[in-house]
This record gives structure tokens, C-alpha cells and sequence, in this order.
């Protein structure tokens, strides 16, 4: 059974929420009581479905299109979720690619480039625009999702990845001291092998084998068990935690 916490009356945007962790922590915020925001750039129809999860949790959702790599793009999916919602009490920054799996020597200006904005800037730009709305309120949930790499390198042509969620990591560390004296908290998870579509798309079968293979617990996550990770930093339970990247790895 999914961890239970008290999000009633609250709002939550989730960045990149079309499927894996980001629908996941939609739907797990919304069980327990909030409103969310769906964050999606290309996959409309899958932002569609985690909408209706959400839905069917009779709780309110709204799927927002935003580059969140884009400022002007990020001040309208604030403005649009403040005009519906009148409030924003949760951000959960997940949206992140690795674009292509490639040997560091063979990384293109683009990739990288494409890497980074998604997985950094895009955090630092949607944490910046919703600032003033829980610094006006003395209160707030930012959450970013890093990733197990940023700690091993990023290994096997994810090497513009690690660096992208090393620089997350530092950027969650630096904000929780920027928002503290207002009382917003601002943490990481970072995940090591989850089943989501990622894989599918990024990871060969024999080497999604050998890493969980050399996962203590022997199998990889759940992407459930990282959205009840980010609740419990979302609630009022952790309001004394601030700063801190949470690995969630099986061991690893």
C-alpha cells in the first residue's frame, strides 16, 4: 500500500508527468489529497492518461504544455496553474533526458547542451518563477529528481547526464539555504535503476541486467517507491529536512 500523507487543499506541479516517476508521484500526491499539475512537453496523450488517474482519484488535475527549458514557457504554466488553482504549495522537478547514450569523446555540442538545459536549467528556472509564491506564503516543497549517476560518473556514455544531475545536486543544496528563512525546503531523490520507460528507450537489455545484478537488493525500483520518497519530503512530517540528496538504490 502507497504511503499516506495530508496534501488535502494543497496544489503540486510535476514537471515531465506523462509516465514513469513523474505520473507516479501525479497520482501519489493526488491519493493523498492534492490537486496536481501535469507538466508535459511532446507526449500529450500519456499527460492525458495520467490526468485521468488523477481524475479517477476524484481529485482536481490540469496537464499544462511547457518547455520547461524555456522561461517565458515556465512563467505561463505558473501564471495558468495560479489562475485555476489560485495557489502552489508543491513543485516537483523531474522533467530530465539524457538524449543519447554516447561515448564522453563522441558528445556533441547539441547533446550536451540539450542535457543540461533539461536537467538543470529547466529545475533552475521553475524552482526561480515559483519562488515568490511560496516566499509570499513562508512555505513550500521543492523536490528534485537527480539520479544515482551524478555519484558514479555516469559510466557507459552518460557522462553529460552525471554532470547535469551533479549540477542539480549542488543547485538543490544552494537554494534550501536561498529559501530557508521563508520556511521552503528544498531536498533531491536520487534514484538509481527504476522500472519506467526510460529504459526502454535509453539502457540495452544486457546492461540493465547487469546493473541490477550488482544491486544489493537485486532488483531494480519501483517507480512508486520514489513517488512515496518525494511525498514524504512534500509533507509537513519533513519540514525539518532541507538540503539533502536522498539516494534511492536498491545499495548501490
Amino acid at each position: 500500500m502507497a504511503a499516506q500523507f495530508d496534501f488535502r487543499g494543497k496544489v503540486a506541479i510535476v514537471t515531465g508527468a506523462s509516465t514513469g516517476i513523474g505520473r507516479a508521484t501525479a497520482v501519489a500526491l493526488a491519493r493523498s489529497g492534492a490537486a496536481v499539475v501535469v507538466n508535459f512537453l511532446n507526449n500529450e496523450a500519456a499527460a492525458a492518461e495520467t490526468v485521468a488517474e488523477v481524475q479517477a482519484l476524484r481529485r482536481n488535475a490540469l496537464a499544462i504544455r511547457a518547455d520547461v527549458t524555456r522561461r517565458a514557457e515556465v512563467v505561463g504554466m505558473i501564471a495558468e496553474t495560479l489562475e485555476n488553482f489560485a495557489r502552489i504549495d508543491i513543485l516537483v522537478n523531474n522533467a530530465g533526458t539524457m538524449v543519447a547514450e554516447v561515448p564522453w569523446e563522441e558528445c556533441t555540442e547539441q547533446i550536451w547542451d540539450e542535457v543540461m538545459a533539461v536537467n538543470l536549467k529547466g529545475a533552475f528556472f521553475c524552482s526561480q518563477v515559483a519562488a515568490p509564491h511560496f516566499k509570499r506564503r513562508q512555505c513550500g516543497r521543492i523536490i528534485n529528481v537527480s539520479s544515482l549517476a551524478a555519484d558514479l560518473g555516469g559510466a557507459g556514455g552518460r557522462l553529460a547526464y552525471a554532470a547535469a544531475k551533479g549540477g542539480l545536486n549542488t543547485l538543490t543544496r544552494g537554494l534550501a539555504r536561498e529559501l530557508a528563512p521563508w520556511q521552503v525546503t528544498v531536498n533531491a531523490v536520487a534514484p538509481g535503476i527504476i522500472e519506467t520507460p526510460w529504459h526502454d528507450k535509453f539502457s540495452s537489455p544486457d546492461w540493465l541486467r547487469s546493473v541490477i545484478e550488482s544491486t544489493p537488493l537485486r532488483r531494480a525500483g519501483r517507480p512508486e517507491e520514489v513517488a512515496d520518497l518525494i511525498c514524504y519530503l512534500a509533507s509537513d512530517e519533513a519540514s525539518f529536512i532541507t538540503g539533502e540528496i536522498f539516494a534511492i538504490d536498491g545499495g548501490r
